[in-house]
């Protein structure tokens, strides 16, 4: 029985008034004797459970037990809520995401859902590309658990000059950058850490050794510092007709008429 399955119920009791099994078994995914056993734990945790029998029953909590819901304002909840949107999928799966939503949502009364439902469709972030979409979230699925179980990883990379080698790494983070995913990581291979682009990967795949973690530096100061060793500026001239096109790569003070 998951702890995460009983909070997920307790939350939607608290934002619903009354709610059947069969309602609970479906939005959890889960079958009805599951839903009353979970019901039974719930009432011996001391949270008072009324059922209802009949046509118009189901199941709510006791309508003058009191549990605050004042953690949370509703402006917190559609932050939350936005910040959810943006680490959808493959940062989390869908059902982790559904079930955190639920949990997020039940601070608020029906009113305030309905007023937070349309703030939130007025934002829609995506983050996957427009065409040729690559098979990055199963790349993402592995390098989440090898982060978990802090397992070595290993695969290909294609290096700058097209040369690919095996490389063999302690994974540290994952990191979403300008488009691309990264992974910052300790290579064993070059005994130093590194930033690895997950486009350049390939064959990639989690071992059976554990490592100890080590103190990462910061990835964003160690990025800057190695490209601006290799930065240099220069003038371009460019046909006015590729305006459009260049403003999706600059800001339009550094052009000039």
């Amino acid at each position: 029985m998951k702890i995460n399955r009983i909070i997920t119920t307790i939350m939607v009791l608290l934002q619903r008034e009354k709610i059947t099994g069969k309602e609970l078994a479906e939005k959890l995914n889960v079958s009805l004797r599951t839903i009353y056993r979970n019901i039974q734990v719930i009432e011996g945790a001391g949270i008072p459970i009324i059922t209802y029998q009949g046509s118009a029953g189901g199941i709510s909590i006791l309508k003058n037990y009191k549990i605050s819901k004042g953690l949370f304002t509703k402006e917190d909840v559609i932050v939350l809520l936005k910040g959810l949107n943006l680490l959808s999928s493959p940062v989390l799966k869908e059902s982790e995401n559904l079930r955190t939503f639920e949990k997020i949502k039940s601070f608020l009364s029906e009113q305030e859902l309905d007023e937070v439902t349309n703030n939130l469709n007025q934002l829609i972030v995506d983050l996957s590309p427009w065409f040729c979409k690559q098979n990055i979230d199963n790349k993402i699925s592995i390098i989440r658990l090898a982060l978990k179980e802090q397992l070595l990883l290993s695969f290909d990379y294609l290096s700058i000059r097209n040369k690919q080698a095996t490389r063999l790494i302690e994974p540290y983070k994952l990191i979403f950058k300008e488009k691309e995913w990264y992974l910052q990581a300790f290579c064993l291979t070059k005994n130093d850490f590194r930033v690895f682009k997950l486009s350049k990967m390939s064959n990639l795949r989690e071992t059976n050794t554990k490592f100890i973690r080590q103190t990462t530096p910061d990835v964003f100061s160690l990025f800057q510092t190695e490209m601006k060793k290799k930065i240099f500026k220069i003038k371009l001239l460019i046909d006015e007709s590729l305006l459009e096109r260049i403003l999706d790569f600059c800001d339009e003070k550094i052009l000039r008429n």
